[in-house]
């Protein structure tokens, strides 16, 4: 299984059609837990676009009515296994990782349902996945990032903003 990654670095893998089934996996044992305080969960981030490269980290963006109960969920989140992390200089989510340092296998990003937060990642999900050509020029641009920043996921990450930014204004028109 082509899953989890150390924190703080950058290697991308090819995609694994696997990743769908581990995500439903967690997305039961995420709403098995916490029941009604989440509204919706869905797979975002790279590993939710058929046959572009990623991180080897399951993203989740985990929908509830307000981010204020986010704090009743730590301890569930805890048991299950993840790391609180905080904001991460997002106000509009709160952060839980799974996995030990050495090997990151899922990011929760807890955030109100309909935030802009929320429906940013799922425009830039869905639009990837409708226009596979956009989807490879990401795909490339992370590639090249990677192998640039292969210890800077900090860098990585800022050096593809202004793409996520184009393609979030193409989205929105």
């Amino acid at each position: 299984m082509s899953l989890g990654l150390k924190r703080g670095t950058v290697e991308l893998v090819p995609h694994d059609p696997e990743w769908a089934r581990l995500f439903a996996n967690e997305k039961k044992l995420l709403t098995e837990t916490f029941g009604d305080i989440i509204v919706a969960i869905e797979h975002v981030g790279s590993t939710a676009i058929p046959d572009i490269s990623a991180k080897p980290i399951i993203d989740m963006d985990v929908g509830i009515k307000s981010l204020e109960s986010s704090a009743e969920m730590k301890e569930k989140f805890e048991q299950l296994g993840y790391e609180y992390r905080g904001n991460q200089g997002e106000e509009q989510r709160e952060l839980f990782v799974k996995g030990p340092e050495t090997k990151r296998t899922h990011h929760a990003h807890v955030t109100e349902y309909g935030s802009t937060f929320w429906r940013n990642d799922l425009l830039f999900r869905d639009y990837l996945r409708s226009y596979k050509e956009t989807a490879r020029e990401y795909s490339e641009l992370k590639e090249k990032l990677a192998a640039e920043n292969k210890d800077d996921r900090y860098a990585y990450t800022e050096r593809k903003r202004s793409f996520i930014e184009k393609i979030l204004k193409l989205a929105k028109d």
